[in-house]
């Protein structure tokens, strides 16, 4: 079965002095000063793994790797963030 969609989470979390945005099962992480500049490193990382992927009918492999059944090169790939239960201290002032 095709799958329409397919939704990708990424976790949250503080380093030290950064915030970092990761996709454990795909190895994709994009990281910032602020939690806006992690998510925004993280798709455009997200964006360029998958066009190396275009047209090489590797995507739906290695997402079946990842346990992403079902996708082929018409399934939509959506990215949602999950923040850790922290408080990012000093974000958004």
């Amino acid at each position: 079965m095709i799958m329409e969609t397919v939704v990708l989470t990424a976790k949250i979390d503080r380093d030290e002095a950064r915030v970092v945005a990761r996709i454990d099962d795909l190895n994709l992480e994009g990281e910032g000063e602020t939690l806006e500049a992690a998510q925004d490193e993280l798709i455009q990382i997200m964006r360029a793994w998958i066009e190396s992927h275009d047209g090489t009918d590797t995507l739906a492999a290695v997402l079946a790797d990842a346990g992403y059944l079902g996708v082929d090169e018409e399934t939509e790939v959506q990215l949602e963030f999950m923040e850790a239960a922290v408080s990012f201290e000093g974000e958004g002032e």
